[in-house]
């Protein structure tokens, strides 16, 4: 019986794009009468059976990233995928629609109710999130379960327009399969305990919060590292060994910085980087955002930040945000480094415990 299967990390299943077909090991494995998901691209919901939902969530989300043309499914822009690095960027579901805002799109509506119980660390009512791709007709591949980490607004440029869009970073939590067992219970739940019972380890660990422990102690004096990446480290920030490159890095992302916070309503935005624990301070009339700001040419899974920046961050997880622009490409021109292009992940707010924090170098005191 397909409740005693697994979905495992990096492993193939068929999918026929039924639940009546007998080898269908993706939409029959799911798909229960009263809770199943449609046949198509995207973000799909999986809801409780109980009449009276207890959290107003789904019980669990299905994303599923394309990588193969299908008839008449048009698709301008690209997830990006890294279950070596353990994330994964989506994309929501708005598309070239005149008349039609993004947030009115059904999956953007579920990516942001599940975004703001995230926010509000309602860890036990968010769903876990079940990220496939598909890479082959009639085949998909498990990358993980994962959790929203961010959501933040976009755009993609479609037959010559710009199209709003959501976008959003999964982390992949760990690669343990996940049993369909768990899938079908999770629905059947009519309280949040229910709903967590038989769920995976690394599920139950995110609820909690944890993350490994750092082998050394974190308050020791972290070593003062460049913003700016050294292309030949694929994943993490790297180092620069080229200083005018790295300051150009260093400008180039909180330019950028600047533009998103300014699309996002902030009218003043101040460079405080040479005086403060932060890079920028963003106000409008009600509020101020502390940015912390970090720029890239690596695929930016991890950065480097100084003791005195985890510092501040922590005694201002509700004033925080981080921005990372990864993935920039830096040309010639002339002798000088010209950085251009690149990719934004903006945490807001920023929790700087969410992440996994080692320390790289410390200050030792002669005896």
């Amino acid at each position: 019986m397909a409740r005693d299967e697994f979905f495992k990390p990096r492993e193939r299943y068929r999918n026929r794009g039924s639940p009546s077909a007998p080898d269908d090991q993706f939409m029959r494995w799911i798909n229960r009468d009263g809770s199943g998901m449609e046949n198509g691209p995207g973000i799909r919901p999986l809801r409780y059976f109980s009449q009276q939902s207890f959290t107003g969530l789904p019980a669990f989300l299905v994303l599923l990233t394309t990588h193969v043309s299908q008839g008449g499914s048009y698709k301008p822009w690209e997830d990006i995928v890294e279950p070596k690095q353990g994330w994964v960027l989506y994309w929501g579901d708005a598309k070239l629609k005149p008349g039609k805002h993004y947030t009115e799109f059904r999956g953007n509506r579920i990516l942001e109710s599940v975004w703001k119980a995230v926010k509000a660390g309602k860890r036990d009512e968010v769903p876990p999130i079940l990220h496939f791709v598909k890479d082959e007709m009639g085949w998909v591949r498990f990358t993980g379960l994962c959790a929203l980490t961010a959501l933040w607004p976009d755009r993609f440029d479609e037959n010559g327009q710009r199209v709003e869009n959501y976008r959003c970073r999964l982390r992949i939590l760990g690669s343990d399969p996940v049993p369909v067992e768990w899938l079908h219970a999770r629905r059947e739940a009519r309280t949040l305990a229910e709903a967590q019972q038989g769920a995976p380890e690394m599920w139950t660990a995110w609820l909690r919060g944890s993350r490994p422990a750092p082998p050394v102690d974190l308050d020791a004096e972290a070593m003062d590292v460049p913003a700016a990446a050294d292309a030949s480290r694929p994943s993490g920030q790297g180092f620069s060994t080229d200083s005018k490159t790295r300051r150009r890095v260093e400008l180039y992302a909180m330019q950028k910085a600047c533009e998103y916070f300014q699309s996002q309503g902030f009218t003043s935005i101040e460079d405080v980087s040479s005086k403060r624990s932060f890079d920028l301070l963003a106000r409008n009339r009600t509020s101020e955002v502390f940015i912390e700001v970090k720029g890239t040419q690596s695929a930016g899974s991890s950065v480097f930040l100084t003791s005195g920046e985890v510092e501040f961050a922590r005694r201002n997880k509700g004033r925080m945000a981080l921005f990372v622009l990864h993935s920039i490409q830096v040309k010639d021109v002339a002798g000088e480094p010209l950085p251009e292009g690149g990719v934004h992940t903006v945490f807001w707010p920023w929790d700087v415990d969410g992440g996994a924090l080692a320390p790289i170098k410390y200050v030792y005191g002669l005896p």
